[in-house]
């Protein structure tokens, strides 16, 4: 595309990395609330996505027995006695509607990490279990940081710009030429 040629996203004069994924649950998170480490261009903003997007809405369903294993080889503190609806408390959230921790039989567990261990396709979930299973319901796709791939392509259908697009996920950027090596 010619009208890029030569054009480069900085923030303070350096490239950023810039960081993207595919759906977010209606906004993106901060790289802060995700990785644990501040990035001033990386901050949660709206991300005007939905029903659109395949496979915006998934479930996963783990059978208690599997739930018990895998969660006990990482997280061997667990309690998971009794009613398997019992395990999960003090679920909080990210600003950006992902689930930051959930104390799994009395351990924290961050929302990632359940995310990773039961192939969940973002960490924006809810989790409900019974005798038998323990199910997610989960929105979007992706770590959530950055630029969402379907929101840019929402912004662009509303005529919004390429330059407009980079502004609104990149906080702060500015597209410039990239500067002599």
């Amino acid at each position: 595309m010619e009208e890029t040629d030569g054009l480069g996203v900085l923030y303070n004069g350096a490239p950023i990395q810039a960081v993207f994924f595919s759906s977010a649950a209606g906004r993106t998170v901060g790289a802060v609330e995700a990785w644990g480490n501040s990035v001033d261009y990386l901050v949660g903003v709206e991300s005007p996505e939905g029903e659109e997007v395949p496979n915006y809405h998934t479930t996963v369903t783990v059978p208690v027995e599997e739930f018990r294993a895998k969660l006990l080889e990482q997280y061997p503190d667990a309690d998971l006695s009794g009613e398997p609806s019992g395990w999960f408390t003090n679920l909080t959230n990210r600003s950006g509607g992902g689930v930051e921790s959930v104390d799994v039989g009395g351990v924290p567990v961050t929302g990632a990490a359940l995310r990773t261990l039961f192939g969940l396709r973002s960490a924006s979930f809810t989790v409900t279990a019974d005798a038998a299973n323990v199910t997610f319901s989960v929105t979007g796709y992706g770590h959530g940081v950055g630029m969402s791939q379907y929101g840019a392509n929402a912004l662009a259908k509303e005529g919004k710009s390429f330059e407009e697009i980079l502004k609104w996920y990149y906080t702060g950027i500015d597209v410039a030429p990239t500067p002599a090596e």
